[in-house]
């Protein structure tokens, strides 16, 4: 038995260039259908854009608020140092005595020059 196999001329229906008509896809429908998708799509986005302006005011606050902690946390630091040598330094207490408050030993002048 001998099978022969011939070939065709006209190329198949899969392979060809031109576009089986689209039925109820056709071209006004796929218009309207993204039309659809983009009004969706702003739907979604016109209402989101106050709150992602409230997004980003919150987060200048919080960077704003961050900021102001890490200064605290250095002055609290600051201060903490100054009253340890306030107990355990005679001599730094004196200073901080006799400079601001005018304290004197005896036997001492303290002059004073006005601008």
């Amino acid at each position: 038995m001998s099978y022969r196999l011939r070939a065709e001329t006209k190329p198949s229906a899969e392979f060809s260039d031109a576009s089986a008509p689209r039925g109820f896809f056709g071209k006004p429908t796929l218009i309207v259908f993204w039309f659809f998708v983009l009004a969706a799509c702003l739907a979604v986005a016109i209402p989101a854009f106050p709150q992602y302006q409230l997004l980003r005011d919150i987060e200048t606050e919080l960077a704003d608020a961050e900021r102001e902690e890490l200064r605290m946390r250095k002055k609290s630091k600051q201060l903490e140092a100054e009253v340890k040598a306030i107990k355990k330094n005679p001599r730094y207490l004196e200073a901080r005595a006799r400079d601001p408050l005018r304290y004197q030993i005896k036997g001492e002048t303290i002059i004073q020059i006005a601008d």
